[in-house]
């Protein structure tokens, strides 16, 4: 790619393989996600992209943005300067404002630097009124989804570039956050919408990475290098002070599958957002022991966030898989307070459990009257994870991505009990815990199973009989 500057030599990009398919994606799209490994020239490509359309659309004006004024200036600013300003691109400028952060080129083509900066800035109030053509957003999935929301309103104001398109460029590495869900799941399921495009960036994708930073990457732990170097979206990080510690994704995940001739259990979390946790098991012999597989996960979420609809789902799956025995029930006994929303006054149990029995499944409760103390559950798993309890093994199936990510993202709080922040959706305003629920169907199922040799352990750690705890 060529751009020929209104005086002197041209200036003469040179853009990778994997830069020029994303120039003919934003092309043809007015939304372009550049995301996944780290060092894959994501950025580059963003500054790269946003000059040409400013020298091809005079008097056009758009904005580079990132969270805040801080990192905009030792990042995305860094590298406009050093790999654009410092390589030829000085000489188109007019003049670069270093207070406002707005450089305007010779051709009267503007780029606005801007940081979010949300903690201060909380209602968006520097982009009301704000008119441009388009921006480069680095790193997106830091910042606000309602910031995005915001570019997407204003992009296009910008009247006086006659014939200039519209164009939205992100670049961010792998995350667990709303960018996932906004782009990256709906571009694996094909239902991206029209004129929104994703591309998947590896660090291989650049050639002037060199080998021996290459070769050191490989010291990093398997997880780590599958999200940084591979640019896998579908696995989340381990980053300390993990409620489930002794999970080794290199160890604990594994294919496996569902036998229809074994007994199912159902562990199930009543909260409805972001959904509501069910996670499928089978108890395996295995030699003098037993393992514990995880062999699906059927989180219901919305339109069928309800208990009704959540068993139906469960029980249509079970019909699929032609399994025919009875369904053993696990869950918090929370679930079975009952309601004062209606006449029948059913609790969220009697609901999810009577929509599997419509479904021609016989259920067979094995929820605990009583729940031990969170703490000496987490104590429990996390030893039979270490292979610490005699004749036990936890084995997930790595068809369970959804309930993988949240056994790693759910924390640790101060006593040892299981953290849940709650975040607000900033547009339905509906507060939630994004994390835990899944996490809680595993504790509650694996306690209730094994809760002989929960007490058993528990009593060892305390020092006391085999029978001295029996809740």
């Amino acid at each position: 790619m060529q751009i020929q500057p209104l005086n002197n030599e041209p200036v003469i990009f040179k853009p990778t393989p994997k830069q020029r398919e994303a120039k003919r994606l934003l092309l043809t799209n007015r939304q372009l996600l550049y995301g996944g490994a780290i060092r894959g020239a994501k950025s580059h490509f963003g500054c790269m992209a946003i000059i040409s359309l400013c020298q091809q659309y005079p008097n056009s004006r758009w904005v580079m943005l990132r969270k805040d004024s801080v990192v905009l200036k030792a990042t995305l600013l860094k590298t406009f300067k050093e790999n654009f300003i410092d390589k030829g691109w000085s000489q188109e400028i007019d003049q670069f404002n270093q207070t406002d952060l707005v450089l305007t080129w010779k051709n009267k083509s503007q780029i606005l630097f801007m940081g979010e900066n949300f903690d201060r800035d909380k209602d968006l109030n520097r982009f009301k009124g704000l008119e441009f053509n388009g921006a480069f957003i680095d790193e997106v999935n830091e910042v606000q989804e309602l910031t995005l929301d915001k570019i997407i309103e204003r992009a296009g104001s910008w009247f006086h570039s006659p014939n200039c398109p519209t164009k939205i460029i992100m670049s961010c590495n792998p995350t667990q956050n709303w960018v996932k869900r906004r782009f990256y799941d709906k571009f694996k399921a094909g239902t991206l919408p029209p004129g929104v495009a994703y591309l998947q960036a590896k660090i291989f994708d650049n050639p002037y990475i060199p080998q021996d930073y290459l070769d050191s990457l490989k010291l990093l732990p398997i997880h780590q290098y599958r999200v940084f170097v591979d640019g896998e979206w579908d696995v989340a990080m381990k980053v300390g002070n993990e409620f489930l510690r002794m999970l080794d994704t290199d160890i604990h995940v594994r294919a496996n599958n569902w036998d229809i001739t074994n007994l199912i259990h159902v562990s199930m979390d009543s909260n409805v957002y972001p959904y509501i946790a069910v996670t499928i098991w089978q108890i395996e012999k295995d030699g003098l022991g037993y393992k514990i597989k995880q062999v699906n996960e059927l989180p219901a979420v919305d339109p069928i966030n309800t208990a009704t609809k959540a068993g139906k789902n469960l029980g249509e799956w079970l019909n699929k898989i032609g399994y025919t025995m009875r369904v053993l029930q696990y869950g918090d006994k929370s679930t079975k307070n009952r309601n004062n929303i209606d006449d029948n006054k059913k609790s969220f149990y009697d609901l999810f459990t009577e929509a599997i029995a419509k479904e021609g499944f016989r259920i067979e409760d094995k929820m605990l009257k009583a729940a031990p103390p969170v703490a000496g559950i987490a104590d429990f798993v996390n030893a039979i994870l270490a292979g610490e309890v005699p004749g036990l093994s936890i084995e997930i199936g790595e068809n369970c991505k959804e309930s993988i990510n949240d056994y790693i993202e759910t924390k640790t709080d101060k006593d040892g009990t299981m953290l849940k922040k709650r975040i607000t959706d900033p547009k339905t305003g509906i507060s939630y815990e994004p994390h835990g629920h899944l996490t809680d169907t595993l504790k509650d199922f694996i306690v209730s199973a094994f809760h002989t040799e929960y007490l058993a352990f528990i009593n060892k750690k305390k020092g006391l009989g085999v029978r001295a705890l029996s809740i």
